[in-house]
């Protein structure tokens, strides 16, 4: 049996194991990718929904947007142009992931080779953790400089505890 890390994961191989140990690096990795869109999604309609739209509504707008229009959609508000730029870069790493993971770079073909699996694993987690992190990054952005009065809940860096954080926009409120 051989132990592989990748990202935060260990997996113990044996034989045929290295398949699922693949779908289950492609499969976290898909849900990191699905809760930064869907982040993306809320914040974008949020801010639609303070300039007067209803949440229902603008929600179903931006959730029926391709990434790449979520982006536009961010170059539309003058704080978020520096994040929509950082955006284009994990778009690019999104659609690589989405469209062209296994079949871009094996052709599609079944996996035979030990090394083959444990790049793609590692390749895998390493884009779920960069969907996590630009999550993370998003939504830090999101409670320090939207213009939106909002509470969140997120992890102490010291101690790992759940803590509610207020937005810096309703801080400034009187």
């Amino acid at each position: 049996m051989r132990v592989l890390h990748a990202g935060r994961v260990r997996y113990e191989i044996s034989g045929s194991d290295q398949e699922i140990a693949l779908a289950h690096a492609m499969g976290t990795s898909f849900v990191e990718l699905q809760q930064l869109e869907f982040a993306v999604i809320s914040y974008l309609s949020e801010l639609a929904g303070s300039e007067g739209a209803l949440f229902d509504v603008s929600f179903d707008v931006f959730a029926s947007k391709t990434f790449g229009n979520l982006i536009r959609e961010m170059n539309r508000h003058d704080f978020l142009k520096s994040l929509a730029e950082e955006m284009a870069t994990v778009k690019l790493k999104r659609d690589f992931f989405i469209h062209k993971f296994l079949f871009h770079r094996y052709g599609g073909a079944r996996l035979t080779l030990d090394a083959e699996y444990e790049e793609l694993i590692r390749d895998a987690a390493s884009l779920g953790d960069l969907f996590s992190q630009t999550r993370a990054k998003f939504h830090d952005f999101m409670l320090q400089n939207a213009p939106l009065a909002m509470l969140a809940a997120k992890h102490d860096p010291s101690s790992g505890e759940l803590i509610i954080v207020e937005s810096e926009f309703s801080k400034r409120k009187v």
